[in-house]
């Protein structure tokens, strides 16, 4: 009995160094230039700032606003491979797999330090056509960039 005391002691201790949302990132600000888009894709751009923009604003810990660290953001690929479940169905696919690539730098103390460059994020979906192929197609990049987006934040607010 005098064992469960000592445990909670140490429980609450261990917990007293809790921060909601996580270790404190190396920006309290953050810049999140306008994204680029180096695909034949159209539209890509403006969607996937909306989402970063979104995703990165409810992080308690950071600000978005200039004056801190820099998020460069380009989109290098959409790709779309269709995918076979036969031999004879090569030319004919009714489902695809979507690849959306995004290549990130993000600096701090105006451009001196690096905390991540060039690097790769990759989202992949399967599409099922039915009925419009483009505009499910289309419905689908919400989604990707979506995931893009929360892999970015997670990157750029984990404790360096």
């Amino acid at each position: 009995m005098r064992l469960l005391p000592l445990l909670a002691a140490t429980l609450l201790a261990g917990c007293s160094a809790y921060q909601l949302g996580g270790p404190k990132p190396a920006f309290s600000r953050l810049e999140v230039l306008p994204v680029r888009n180096a695909t034949a894709r159209p539209g890509l751009q403006a969607v996937f700032q909306e989402k970063l923009v979104e995703d990165l604003g409810r992080d308690p810990r950071i600000q978005l606003g200039t004056g801190g660290a820099k998020l460069d953001v380009e989109v290098v690929t959409y790709r779309r491979d269709g995918l076979t479940t036969k031999s004879t169905d090569a030319y004919s696919y009714s489902s695809y797999r979507v690849t959306i690539v995004a290549r990130c730098t993000l600096t701090t103390a105006g451009g001196q330090k690096v905390l991540f460059k060039d690097r790769n994020f990759t989202s992949v979906a399967t599409l099922q056509l039915a009925g419009d192929s483009a505009a499910e197609e289309r419905s689908l990049a919400p989604g990707l960039l979506s995931d893009l987006a929360a892999q970015i934040r997670e990157a750029a607010t984990t404790a360096w």
